[in-house]
Formats: C-alpha cells, structure tokens, sequence
C-alpha cells in the first residue's frame, strides 16, 4: 500500500501464527531505492521486488535491517541477487544475530513439523491427549498455527540467510537524490541492536519489532531500553508510522498503549524482584487479563496472539533485568 508520495509498504498478515513475514518498505528517491526489511519466505520476497521493478526503473541501493529475527531479514540475499550492487545495513548485532542465528532459526521451524503432526490429529479427532474435548479457543488457534505452517514451511525451506555487509553505531544519513533517510540505532530495545528509519520530508516513521500489532514481541527484548526507544519514536511526532508487523498507522495512540503495557510490566517485574518473590511466584500473581482485553478487544485470534507470544516471555525478561538491576551479574561470570 501506498504510504505517501514515493513510500510503499508491503504489509503481510498480522503476526498470530509465528510463521508470518515481518512488514517490508520500500522508500523510492531520485536515484534509488532504500527497501526496509526483507521478509523471510522468498515468493512474497519476489513479488515486493518485482512491484518495486514496476513502480522504478532505478535500482535498490540500499537494504537496512532493521534487527537480526529471520522474518524480517531472510530476503536479503534476494535482493542481492536482483540488485549486485545493493549494500546491507543493520548494527553490529543485528549482523552478528543474522550470522548466528539463521541457521537455527531453520532447523527450528523444519522440526515444529511433529507438533504441526500433533495438532492436526487432535484437530481431527476433537479430543485432546486425556481424552477431554477441545475447547472453541484452543481449536481456533491451532486451526491457524497449522495452516499457516503448511503455507510457510516449503518457502522458507529455500530461503538463503544473508548478513549485513555494513554496520552502523549510532545513527547513519542515507541520500536518494533529494531525498533523505535517516537510519538510526536506540541500542537495547526489542532486540540488542534495533534500527529504525525516519523519512523528514514526509514525516514517515519505520519501526521494525520495536512496535508492532497485534501486541509486543517480547522474547528477545530489554524493558528499559524498549520503553526509552519508544519515547524516543514518540518524540518524532511521525504523520504516518510502519509497525514491524500489523497495519500502517496515523496516531500514536497504539504505540502509547504498548509503552503503558511496557512499563507495566517492568514495574511488576521489579516490584517481584524487590519483595524476593521468584518468577514462578511472579507468574501465578501477575494478571495480564486487562491488558489481554485492551490488546485484542473480542478479537478471538488476536486474544490467542497475546496469550501465546507477551505475558510469558515478558515477564521473563523483565524479571531477569529486575534481577540484574537489583543484584548484578553473577560472582565470577
């Protein structure tokens, strides 16, 4: 879709399953193009390319990834095949995360095949592994994650992860002719090196997994740096902002909503922390329902998307960064 003049977003499915592509933008100035995340299943990957073969006849200059998840980097060797010349940018993390990690990431997604397997025959039968029936919620959740695996396993199968071959520290100013990009780093946040992009002369805002819908990503983040770089993405006053997954926004009432939930959460983390509860008693005295209901309205997939992906592995991590904070590393590491 077409964000403003000569910025259009590619906006996939809103994340539900685990297996959907992150968001890609592509930004077109006089003399190039800068693409914004590549995806991660290559027939969606060829098809962006070829729009944007369509909408220019000038070449894609630049790739900026935006942090190291798979899903919104997998396409980059994609686009350096279409494009020779094309230079890869992300943070020194987000090189090093895609050159560790990718290979993992794969093997990872082929052997979620037996539990896809699982499912299926529960789905079938209507009994779970007691002999108990499956309720309406679970059935609709795992009637999505199983479809969606059947669509997105053989494409990301032939996928050939692709590092950045340019690292930034602090910020970077891109030139398409007139036009100017600035790529920039908040450090920690929903990853160890996330970048955004932020396009002045439209007010246009590219966040990557620092905000998405239909809730937060949390299993690689860090609270405080997350909720300091989402007052800083506020402080832009963007007309237009591109989540790393979900649709192009107007306001900031969204990324408000998830800052709240961000403090929240840190807060519950280290009031745990300070009273010597452990995380398991963190777990079962910390209720996430207001915020389940806030996130996913009567939205039966969203509600399951929150439910699976954020009270979780957030409050892991916003415990471990309460215990650290509070205690320190551990003696002798």
């Amino acid at each position: 879709m077409g964000v403003t003049e000569g910025i259009v977003a590619f906006i996939t499915p809103e994340e539900r399953s685990g297996f959907q592509p992150g968001n890609s933008i592509a930004i077109v100035g006089e003399d190039g193009v800068l693409v914004f995340d590549t995806g991660n299943l290559p027939g969606v990957t060829r098809r962006q390319i070829a729009e944007i073969r369509r909408l220019t006849d000038k070449p894609v200059r630049y790739v900026v990834n935006s942090h190291w998840h798979p899903d919104h980097n997998l396409g980059n060797a994609m686009y350096r095949a279409a494009f020779p010349g094309v230079r890869i940018i992300g943070t020194a993390a987000t090189r090093d995360g895609i050159r560790d990690r990718a290979a993992g990431y794969l093997k990872d997604m082929a052997g979620f095949a037996a539990t896809d397997s699982l499912m299926k025959v529960r789905l079938a039968t209507g009994k779970l592994r007691d002999g108990s029936a499956m309720n309406d919620t679970l059935r609709a959740n795992w009637s999505v994650v199983t479809r969606d695996y059947d669509e997105f396993l053989p494409e990301v199968q032939t996928a050939q992860p692709l590092a950045c071959d340019q690292v930034f520290a602090d910020s970077l100013t891109l030139r398409l002719g007139r036009r100017i990009v600035k790529v920039v780093t908040c450090g920690l946040g929903n990853t160890a090196g996330d970048a955004f992009v932020y396009v002045p002369d439209s007010h246009v805002l590219l966040t990557g997994d620092l905000l998405t819908l239909p809730c937060p990503f949390p299993g690689t983040s860090y609270f405080s740096g997350w909720i300091a770089a989402l007052e800083r993405l506020r402080a832009y006053g963007a007309r237009a902002i591109v989540p790393g997954h979900g649709a192009v926004l107007h306001d900031a009432d969204f990324l408000d909503l998830t800052h709240e939930l961000l403090v929240w959460t840190r807060d519950q983390a280290m009031a745990a922390v300070r009273e010597g509860r452990s995380l398991e008693d963190a777990r079962k005295s910390v209720d996430f329902s207001a915020w389940q209901k806030r996130f996913a309205g009567g939205d039966l997939v969203r509600w399951n998307a929150f439910e699976n992906f954020y009270p979780g592995p957030a409050l892991e991590r916003a415990y471990a960064e309460a215990k650290y904070l509070s205690e320190g590393p551990l003696p002798g590491r």
